[in-house]
């Protein structure tokens, strides 16, 4: 198999990307030369929010859902809705 970027064959495994240099998707394989150099972009946090339920590439951390077991989750909204939500207790707090 050759890499999708610069075409070269590669000898080691090829890494799976899904986003472009323009930000859209498009699935391709590169090499692990490409794929950490300047032609992988980090993919950009999407998250939906918590108050207008709209998906926002730019989340606001407004809330840690703690559980008994297992592992606990983050509450996020969009820029424009977070400063409208409560500030929420810490759980810490909530015990003493």
């Amino acid at each position: 198999m050759s890499c999708d970027a610069c075409g070269e064959a590669a000898a080691g495994p090829l890494a799976t990307v899904t986003t472009d240099a323009a930000g859209g998707v498009r699935h391709r394989t590169v090499c692990q030369g490409c794929a950490t150099g300047a032609a992988a972009r980090p993919r950009q946090p999407v998250r939906m929010c918590v108050r207008c339920e709209r998906i926002t590439s730019a989340p606001v951390l407004v809330a840690e859902v703690h559980q008994g077991t297992g592992p606990g989750f983050n509450v996020y909204a969009c820029p424009d809705c977070a400063p409208r939500l409560p500030e929420s207790p810490d759980a810490l707090d909530l015990l003493g």
